[in-house]
């Protein structure tokens, strides 16, 4: 399955913190870097629209500075499990705009009906939502400032993701 998705461009101290906690919360950790998923898995359209898709709006849309600045618990609306997040507060809406955009043309029959977008990069993954919130509390404070500067088209095989294109943000 395809998927979407934008890596963190921080600082390498911010990225080893984030992988520190990945590393203790999140079984999928080492298939992918710290991002931002910008269009969930999905499947039934071709690489080759995807790619122009992306490479149409990604010409379109400036850099994103963002600050990771929350952790919260967050319970999984597709399965009894709860997530780990690390939420931005500044950049959230370009973000979200971002995600909407995406999401048309060729991907517009991909959103879930019942989806409602919310920022984040997962760093954990736990099978209730009492165990998301223990790890919530048990945190320090983040503060973390990147970019987002491209965006990456994977093929995820449920552990894993393969890179198969990166698009700039704003090259034309």
């Amino acid at each position: 399955m395809l998927v979407i998705f934008a890596k963190l461009d921080i600082p390498a101290p911010d990225r080893a913190l984030i992988e520190a906690i990945r590393r203790h919360h999140d079984p999928l950790h080492g298939g992918v870097e710290p991002h931002f998923t910008l269009v969930f898995p999905f499947a039934g359209v071709s690489l080759g629209e995807v790619l122009g898709h992306v490479q149409n709006i990604a010409s379109k849309v400036a850099p994103i500075p963002f600050r990771l600045a929350r952790v919260a618990a967050v319970r999984d609306p597709l399965s009894p499990g709860a997530h780990l997040f690390l939420l931005p507060d500044e950049g959230e809406q370009q973000i979200i705009d971002l995600h909407d955009r995406l999401y048309s043309g060729v991907l517009s029959t991909s959103l879930h009906p019942t989806a409602v977008y919310l920022p984040h990069v997962t760093v954990g993954r736990f099978g209730t939502f009492e165990d998301s919130e223990a790890a919530a509390a048990s945190q320090a404070a983040v503060d973390i400032g990147g970019v987002l500067t491209a965006i990456t088209i994977g093929d995820f095989d449920g552990h894993r993701v393969e890179e198969l294109h990166q698009v700039l943000l704003g090259d034309p």
